[in-house]
């Protein structure tokens, strides 16, 4: 296992950083500014993955996974902050 470990973070570190070459290649500042907040939690998984018995085999799903996971977080941060903002009555 401590061989592979290593590798799926290379792996997954080269699948975020072929991404962050389309993110700078946007135009739109806003855009780009949002695809490379988004690709720092990439490797947000990555601990939980090397500390598991279970290795997955391929570096983008977990690149990808951990982007869903940043979106995520921030989705619920948002919703937090929106609770607080309304009084916690909601919609």
């Amino acid at each position: 296992m401590g061989r592979s470990a290593p590798t799926l973070r290379v792996a997954v570190r080269r699948e975020l950083e072929r991404l962050r070459r389309v993110a700078r290649a946007e135009r739109d500042p806003r855009v780009r500014r949002e695809l490379e907040r988004l690709l720092k939690s990439g490797e947000i998984l990555l601990d939980a993955f090397s500390s598991g018995s279970e290795l997955p085999t391929d570096a983008w799903e977990v690149a990808v996974l951990g982007v869903i996971t940043g979106l995520a977080l921030r989705v619920a941060e948002l919703e937090r902050a929106a609770e607080g903002a309304d009084g916690g009555k909601g919609p």
